[in-house]
């Protein structure tokens, strides 16, 4: 007979994870868990006595009737789509979800044999990002060994993910290069706990600020950079066209060519899928960025120049995830700018953890773009993570449409219409070349006229929007 304490759930997977589980939760009458039953594509299969009540087009059905109130996801692999059709089918019932992590997390910590103490709740990065497969990380480490890798932006989302995992693949040295003190003070600390053996420098610099650049450059000589720092806030960007100039153009030229003179052996720009077909001023100027290393990686024989372009990272700072979630936190509204509009969405730990693999296999001129899997529309992550708190959207908390914003898209590309993937030894990562059909030398001149004109503050939105223009063919403006 049920104790009035224990808790009714749903096991979806009746694989070897769903076995251990359930065998736990049997045999641990504590647990507070009463499994009713399990979700898989083998229905009427029984493991450890427990029936397969159904697939996943039935889960709605069976949580009405049976009165569940969690669900339990032991899913090794599956993930991703998986996890928001469970979500989306339970919306409104006010549904618990956890999850047992996936082996390659459980087996970083000390195992004893226990699954369930691993057992937690569901979190935005389970509905949205891949696995990081560990058995390349080898490779990583190999070349990491003899480097000396400065990291531009080191504070930011990526930049700060960057520093970690270069910090424990073991680098000679690494230098974290970022105006911003809080960030690099915190990211210092960080390090210190967790990886506190490296050899590393923090030094707060300004990418634009040529005398530091080169002075950095001088004093430790590095033969990686990871060239993070860029300005990245679409909106923002529209309303402060200089800076964006400034920071991620001037800034790029400004630490690429002294990767140049001082004889960096690769240099490795993080960009994004905003460059592709760029409707605001945030990826015009990544663009832009993109055609600098282009035209170094073609004119000396020094330094190997490559790209990566991503869409969106899941959790970094100010992006759609915990800007819902403070919302949500408040009760409400969340707001979202269209219901159509979808993005791509990676964990900052998978697209470091790519980046990483391209630094690697990078190739000079070589332009990387990684797979983000299906994009996914806005309006139905929100809902998710509504559902999620344990709110029924739209009624306890609702979601209000505001409108696009200036320069942002429906959907986003990560390719330019002349540009061809081929595939490479990795799942994820696709090579294109970098190409560049333009007159190079109206180029330089157009981009060194644009970089006076932002150092004197000398035009407005509306004029630099004209100058980028001249300098990115596929720019196109959204009509505010």
């Amino acid at each position: 007979m049920r104790s009035h304490d224990t808790i009714k759930i749903l096991i979806i997977g009746a694989g070897k994870a769903g076995e251990l589980i359930s065998s736990e939760i049997l045999s641990e009458p504590q647990s507070g868990y009463e499994i009713i039953g399990f979700i898989d594509d083998n229905v009427g299969k029984s493991v450890n006595g427990i029936e397969v009540l159904g697939g996943i087009s039935d889960i709605r059905n069976i949580v009405r009737t049976e009165l569940i109130e969690e669900i339990l996801i032991a899913l090794p692999s599956e993930r991703g789509k998986v996890i928001r059709d469970i979500i989306e089918q339970t919306i409104d019932l006010k549904i618990v979800y956890k999850i047992l992590p996936r082996l390659s997390e459980v087996l970083l910590q000390d195992f004893n044999e226990s699954y369930l103490q691993y057992v937690r709740r569901v979190k935005p990065e389970d509905m949205l990002g891949g696995e990081i497969l560990k058995t390349d990380q080898e490779d990583i480490s190999n070349f990491s060994l003899p480097q000396t890798i400065l990291i531009t932006g080191a504070a930011g989302s990526i930049g700060s993910e960057l520093s970690r995992q270069v910090a424990a693949h073991g680098a000679r040295k690494v230098v974290f290069y970022d105006w911003w003190e809080n960030g690099i003070f915190d990211l210092r600390n960080q390090l210190l706990e967790t990886n506190p053996n490296g050899d590393y420098e923090f030094i707060i610099g300004d990418v634009k600020d040529e005398r530091r650049v080169e002075e950095v450059m001088s004093m430790y000589r590095p033969t990686t950079i990871f060239h993070a720092a860029a300005y990245k806030h679409v909106p923002l960007m529209e309303y402060n066209a200089t800076e964006a100039v400034k920071n991620n153009i001037l800034g790029t030229k400004t630490v690429a060519e002294a990767a140049v003179k001082y004889g960096v052996s690769k240099f490795i720009l993080i960009s994004t899928d905003k460059a592709v077909n760029p409707t605001n001023i945030m990826g015009a100027t990544k663009r832009t960025a993109e055609k600098i290393i282009h035209i170094l990686a073609n004119s000396q024989n020094k330094t190997t120049f490559c790209a990566v372009r991503f869409g969106n990272v899941i959790n970094s700072n100010g992006s759609a995830i915990p800007f819902f979630e403070k919302q949500i936190e408040k009760g409400g509204p969340v707001t979202v700018t269209h219901r159509e509009i979808t993005r791509y969405f990676m964990t900052i730990p998978e697209a470091v953890h790519l980046i990483l693999q391209t630094w690697v296999m990078g190739e000079n001129d070589d332009l990387f773009v990684l797979d983000m899997g299906e994009s996914i529309k806005i309006y139905d992550l929100a809902r998710a993570l509504i559902a999620m708190r344990g709110y029924i959207p739209d009624e306890e908390i609702k979601i209000n449409i505001t409108g696009l914003r200036p320069g942002e898209k429906l959907y986003e590309e990560v390719l330019v219409k002349e540009e061809e993937t081929k595939a490479t030894t990795f799942k994820k990562i696709f090579r294109t070349t970098n190409y560049m059909n333009f007159d190079k030398v109206k180029f330089n001149e157009d981009l060194n006229d644009l970089i006076i004109f932002a150092k004197t503050n000398t035009l407005d939105s509306e004029q630099i929007k004209k100058r980028l223009q001249a300098i990115v063919e596929t720019y196109t403006p959204a009509v505010s």
